[in-house]
């Protein structure tokens, strides 16, 4: 995920040269879009992850551990969307432009997967909350067979779709990385 920043970070440099500040004005209010995005599906996570907490009868060790890690992550998450948004606020458009190429202020790279983070955090806190579901389900006392395959079916059924969807687009990520690379040399 990384590697995408990165190459968006690559794509904003060229536009600031050669639009100026229209590029990094477009670029600051679709990155803002982004995080305002970002924002919201953080803040679901971290409060659901929060609420499910309390849930009754009491979670099994295994699902409370990964809703508590869940919480955390989405929380932080947030924290660095917010952070970012304020930090981008005190910085000039020229700096702007000049921040993402290599080395004038920070290591590209390292801002790359610091900006990233917040998605990485917002998918990972998603996993543990789903493989908490999952533990609840199957470790539930209350649950007769027939009421956990209720369950069951839709949560491996969204678990198989995620599953295919994120090899897919971690195969479009590749190709499309392969073409930026190739097109720089």
């Amino acid at each position: 995920m990384g590697r995408t920043y990165l190459a968006r970070f690559r794509e904003f440099a060229e536009a600031a040269e050669i639009d100026g500040l229209q590029a990094v004005d477009r670029w600051r209010v679709e990155q803002q879009a982004e995080w305002d995005r970002l924002s919201n599906t953080l803040a679901f996570l971290a409060t659901m992850s929060a609420a499910i907490l309390a849930i009754s009868p009491p979670a099994p060790p295994l699902a409370f551990s990964v809703w508590l890690g869940a919480a955390g992550l989405s929380t932080c998450g947030l924290f660095i969307v917010q952070y970012f948004a304020i930090q981008a606020f005190s910085i000039s458009d020229e700096d702007m432009g000049q921040l993402v190429k290599d080395g004038n202020y920070a290591n590209s790279a390292l801002l790359a997967v610091a900006v990233a983070s917040p998605v990485i955090f917002a998918l990972w806190s998603s996993i543990l909350f789903a493989v908490g579901i999952l533990d609840y389900i199957i470790e539930n006392p209350r649950g007769k067979p027939q009421f956990m395959l209720l369950s069951l079916v839709p949560v491996t059924i969204g678990f198989v779709a995620s599953a295919a969807i994120m090899t897919i687009g971690s195969v479009i990520g590749r190709r499309v990385q392969a073409r930026y690379e190739r097109r720089l040399m």
